[in-house]
């Protein structure tokens, strides 16, 4: 009788999917120092193919990392919801790439105002989120001030690591939009103050 002698990693590959050895290649491309854009290159595939493989592996991003990863995720990719809706249809908030390069936009909708602005999660790859104001609309009165002011607002957590792009995205998907009514209420409260002067 003849014994064979095989490796792990031959009795791993014996079992492992193709999406798995896949999964495994780019993420040891990625570890190996390459960018999304490299393995794009280099593979032929797609921005949201190479996130579905690496986003559930163990990557540290900090938040200069976050700052280049929220842009590619929000609109390179279709994992970011960009469309929200609150109170039942009451409020809604819309997410769209910024005019200015590297920016995230919004528009806040309820039945008594409109606002656009900027929040741009790690911005300038800082571990905060600032919530700018760019136009405002007072639907009762008709005001309406095109004005950009940065007052300083921000959300109350951004996190300062996460251990994979899934992780990533969940904020994106999940906090993110929720924390931005909190300062959005608070330029509304500012605009708002410029219809009584």
């Amino acid at each position: 009788m003849m014994k064979i002698i095989i490796t792990e990693s031959q009795y791993k590959n014996l079992f492992e999917s193709k999406e798995e050895k896949k999964s495994d290649l780019l993420y040891g491309m990625w570890m190996d120092g390459m960018s999304i854009d490299d393995i794009k290159d280099y593979t032929g595939m797609n921005i949201p193919q190479i996130i579905s493989y690496l986003k559930n592996k163990e990557i540290k991003i900090d938040c200069k990392f976050a700052e280049n990863l929220v842009l590619i995720l929000m609109f390179r990719t279709d994992f970011i919801n960009k469309n929200y809706n609150f109170n039942d249809g009451q409020m809604f908030l819309n997410l769209s790439s910024g005019g200015f390069s590297g920016t995230v936009e919004f528009e806040f909708n309820d039945k008594n105002c409109r606002l656009n602005g900027m929040a741009t999660p790690y911005w300038n790859g800082d571990c905060d989120t600032p919530v700018d104001g760019s136009s405002f609309e007072d639907k009762r009165t008709g005001y309406y001030n095109e004005y950009y002011d940065n007052t300083n607002k921000k959300i109350e957590n951004t996190p300062s690591s996460f251990n994979s792009i899934q992780e990533l995205i969940d904020f994106l998907n999940n906090d993110y939009p929720k924390q931005l009514i909190k300062p959005i209420k608070k330029l509304i409260e500012y605009y708002l103050t410029f219809t009584n002067s």
